[in-house]
């Protein structure tokens, strides 16, 4: 093993040539666009967030940093994503809960933001849950025109506006906005 960034012995894609353009650029967008979308639009149905999906996305970003991340984040920083994506949310799932006396958020958002964690990083946690707040209350707000119905007083899918955060924070480090992915 000659790169740190990869766990198996490929030839390597060098990330220094790659362009928004190129295909395996593409190829990741797709796949991460793909399943985003999908959980994204059974989130707005049911409220769910079904694990295949989640267990696809998770293994698509293990994938991408194995073979090479088109952000060239190292897989230490994409467990490190997983890791801390997960746990923050996690511990804000448990106290919000206590707070308010009932579930404040399902664990497939808890699960959504660790996969995305593994295609981001870290370091995009804080855009990830900025994006996930402020489109959530606009679709909210929306809806609430649209049906004449304070939609924010009931449930809330969280996972469409995590989802869009997770894809714009993956497109902004392709498109070389600093700061979100660290050393690779």
């Amino acid at each position: 093993m000659t790169n740190g960034a990869r766990m198996i012995d490929i030839p390597p894609l060098n990330l220094a040539e790659r362009t928004v353009t190129d295909p395996w650029t593409l190829v990741c967008v797709a796949y991460l666009a793909a399943v985003l979308v999908a959980l994204s639009a059974i989130d707005l149905k049911t409220g769910y967030l079904p694990d295949p999906l989640q267990i696809a996305l998770a293994a698509g970003g293990l994938a991408v940093v194995l073979i090479g991340s088109p952000l060239a984040l190292s897989w230490p920083m994409a467990l490190a994503g997983a890791a801390l994506n997960g746990g923050l949310f996690w511990g804000l799932r448990w106290l919000v809960s206590r707070w308010k006396g009932r579930e404040a958020m399902g664990l497939g958002d808890i699960k959504l933001v660790a996969a995305g964690g593994l295609w981001v990083g870290p370091l995009a946690l804080p855009y990830i849950m900025a994006a996930g707040g402020v489109l959530t209350l606009l679709g909210a707000g929306v809806a609430g025109l649209v049906t004449g119905k304070a939609v924010w007083r009931g449930e809330m899918p969280l996972g469409p506006g995590l989802a869009a955060g997770v894809l714009a924070c993956f497109i902004a480090g392709l498109l070389g906005f600093p700061g979100l992915t660290g050393p690779a």
